[in-house]
């Protein structure tokens, strides 16, 4: 599974992904090293999207200071 940096990470993709990934172990599937990468690369987009979720955040407090 190819990783991108959190830049190139698409919010609504980000999230799709992510439930995508959840749907597979809740199928139960038992493929050990198959469920070790897909848990990786949950904890990766979870922390690009944690983190463009909260760079926009700071955009928006930075705007409300500037124009309230």
């Amino acid at each position: 599974m190819a990783k991108k940096p959190s830049q190139d990470i698409d919010l609504s993709h980000g999230f799709e992904e992510l439930e995508s990934i959840v749907a597979w172990f809740e199928k139960g599937e038992t493929d050990l090293d198959e469920g070790l990468q897909k848990f990786e690369r949950a904890l990766f987009v979870a922390n690009a999207l944690k983190k463009r979720l909260t760079a926009a955040e700071n955009t928006v407090k930075e705007m409300k200071k500037k124009y309230l």
